[in-house]
């Protein structure tokens, strides 16, 4: 059975918030003594990789799903992006092209500081970079770089951005789970 559209929307949510709090939590603990649990956590970009890339993924699945084709169980963003409707393809770069300047000047930066030259980067450079992000950033310890494999956060937005313009209602659906809540007690988020 094929998955829903919905159900991966739902859950490239869940990766990217998941991604967007691992950045945030670190800073709020520094203002906030509500977050005190977080100070003096080391700097997370392994898991703000993996979320964001399995986020742009299930994103790209699920605009293959809302155009009714299939896809295989594969995390090459660069084929699933091949995947998806010429008018999907073309509003994700739109996006991109709009919104990237930050990442584009990271990149830049990036290359002249490790003594590289320089590529043009655009969208098919940042898309080709991060493909295969999700599977290689697992293993940074084992020698992969985050710099190297992960540069599409502009590209989770546009294709995010490019869902909703379709499916506005989208935005507030949460995962409905059979399972009671779990309880995760309050003093795991203390200091000790």
């Amino acid at each position: 059975m094929a998955a829903k559209a919905l159900d991966l929307f739902v859950v490239a949510e869940q990766f990217r918030a998941a991604g967007k709090l691992v950045v945030l939590m670190p800073h709020l603990a520094e203002t906030d003594p509500k977050y005190a649990f977080w100070r003096n956590q080391p700097n997370m970009p392994q898991p703000l990789g993996v979320c964001m890339a399995f986020a742009l993924e299930l994103y790209f699945k699920s605009l293959i799903r809302i155009a009714d084709k299939l896809y295989n169980r594969e995390h090459d963003l660069v084929s699933l992006f091949e995947m998806l409707e010429k008018k999907d393809q073309d509003e994700i770069k739109a996006y991109f092209q709009a919104n990237s300047t930050e990442a584009v000047k990271y990149a830049e930066r990036f290359y002249r500081e490790t003594n590289r030259p320089v590529p043009r980067v655009d969208f098919d450079f940042v898309l080709n970079v991060s493909r295969k992000a999700f599977v290689k950033m697992r293993y940074l310890a084992e020698g992969a770089t985050l710099d190297e494999e992960w540069l599409a956060d502009d590209i989770v937005e546009g294709t995010r951005q490019v869902i909703l313009r379709r499916h506005p209602d989208w935005e507030q659906a949460r995962q409905v789970s059979h399972l009671p809540e779990t309880f995760i007690p309050r003093s795991t988020f203390r200091n000790h």
